[in-house]
């Protein structure tokens, strides 16, 4: 998860829904915490950065969750997506958080949220509900370690410790943090191309899922007069390699 320390009106605006954007300066500051938020390790900077500024589909569209702080004073929590571009004609170019759904606020009433909504909206049905956040904690799954971890009042220990193992930062929880970061924008890739009829993505999906965790060496599936190759390269990461054949013949 990403945090970022702001100010108590500005994150009153974010749980309003007032606040649909937030830029960052393109720097290696953000930089390094853009790609550790969407799962990939610094090795990758490069090829992350690039996809940001030409919008490729498996990586401006991949929600995470980002948290806005006020120095412990309030919090909200929002599923976001990233690219690099402007917020309008006039200004540089940015990181651009693009905020999709509001998970949950604290240290703030329900009628600091009012304030920031029109007064003609009567009943507030878009308005998030605010949940109680405390300091609890969870132990990681995978090195045990006991953390302290901001979550919902009445969490169960089970919730707590897999809240707990996706804010660790061993090694295996970093590892599991990029194979599901890797597998949300493959899926995300598979779902604008492929169609939900005739069984189509659910092949897909399930090849990609099963040469990442090593079920098969490879996947072949044959779409029409497409042809896509599923597996993995050197370094682990998902491949698909499509190619189109287009020929004619004529039976008489």
């Amino acid at each position: 998860m990403l945090t970022i320390t702001t100010n108590k009106d500005e994150i009153i605006e974010i749980a309003a829904g007032d606040k649909k954007a937030k830029a960052l300066p393109l720097t290696d500051f953000w930089e390094k915490r853009i790609v550790n938020l969407l799962g990939f390790p610094d090795s990758d900077t490069k090829t992350i950065v690039h996809n940001l500024r030409e919008d490729r589909k498996g990586t401006t569209d991949a929600e995470r969750e980002v948290r806005f702080t006020a120095g412990g004073a309030a919090s909200v929590t929002v599923k976001a997506t990233v690219r690099i571009g402007r917020l309008n004609d006039d200004a540089a170019e940015t990181f651009v958080l693009t905020i999709k759904d509001v998970i949950e606020s604290s240290g703030i009433s329900q009628a600091d949220v009012v304030e920031n909504v029109d007064a003609d909206v009567v009943g507030m049905p878009n308005a998030p509900a605010v949940r109680v956040m405390t300091q609890q904690s969870g132990f990681c799954k995978y090195c045990n370690q006991l953390r302290m971890i901001e979550a919902p009042e009445g969490s169960s220990p089970a919730d707590l410790n897999e809240q707990a193992t996706i804010e660790c930062d061993c090694d295996e929880a970093q590892r599991q943090r990029e194979r599901r970061a890797k597998m949300e924008a493959a899926g995300t890739w598979a779902k604008n191309v492929f169609s939900q009829q005739d069984g189509q993505l659910q092949t897909v999906l399930c090849a990609i899922r099963s040469t990442f965790e090593g079920a098969v060496d490879y996947v072949t599936v044959k779409i029409g007069k497409h042809t896509h190759k599923i597996d993995t390269d050197s370094d682990g990461m998902i491949r698909i390699r499509t190619t189109f054949r287009d020929s004619n013949e004529e039976t008489f």
